[in-house]
């Protein structure tokens, strides 16, 4: 199976709210997939199998089964890169 095998499925993506390709998605986060990458593609290909396949497992174990940032936890980050509070408190 070639790495890039399945890179032109396109799914719409929960984030960004439009259509991607799998080739953005399994290299969305700095060179590795997106953790929501199983998800979205589950029901257009054995995304598991590939990447169970192509990523050593604890790579894998650190994208997927490692749960990630809930969304408020996400925007009091941004806020925060934005330059904004992220303590109610200091206000």
């Amino acid at each position: 199976m070639s790495y890039d095998a399945f890179d032109a499925i396109e799914v719409r993506c929960p984030r960004l709210g439009g259509a991607v390709t799998f080739g953005y998605c399994r290299s969305e986060h700095d060179g590795l997939p997106c953790d929501r990458a199983l998800l979205c593609f589950e029901l257009a290909f054995p995304v598991e199998a590939y990447f169970r396949q192509v990523l050593r497992d604890e790579t894998y174990a650190a994208r997927f089964e490692t749960p990630g940032p809930g969304r408020y936890e996400s925007l009091l980050d941004t806020l925060a890169q934005a330059g904004g509070t992220t303590d109610p408190a200091e206000d």
